[in-house]
């Protein structure tokens, strides 16, 4: 039996790659601000451009990922609703013959 996701009950779980991008960021970022800690107790100062394109580009990839998310959940709910829509069409239909027969 499938659950909503699509997968069979007993199957195994393995790590998504949303999930994986986003450890690698955390670890990057992590490496990165202690390299550049032990920069500003070396020098006195951090290279600031660096810095911010750094941040910029791991947040960046990070707002891309949630939006590649919302999207994919907007559309998987989209088309629940829909399925839900017409199984009520249809049992309503089923109901209305059931009707009808009964009546004649």
């Amino acid at each position: 039996m499938e659950n909503k996701e699509g997968k069979a009950a007993g199957e195994k779980r393995s790590i998504k790659v949303m999930n994986l991008i986003l450890v690698i960021v955390g670890i990057s970022l992590l490496v990165f601000t202690i390299v550049m800690i032990q920069i500003f107790q070396m020098y006195g100062s951090v290279p600031d451009t660096l810095v911010t394109c750094v941040y910029a580009t791991l947040g960046g990839e990070c707002g891309i990922m949630g939006w590649i998310k919302t999207t994919k959940d907007r559309t998987r709910e989209r088309k629940w609703e829909k399925q839900d829509q017409r199984e009520a069409k249809e049992e309503a239909m089923q109901m209305m013959s059931g009707d009808t027969a009964d009546g004649a």
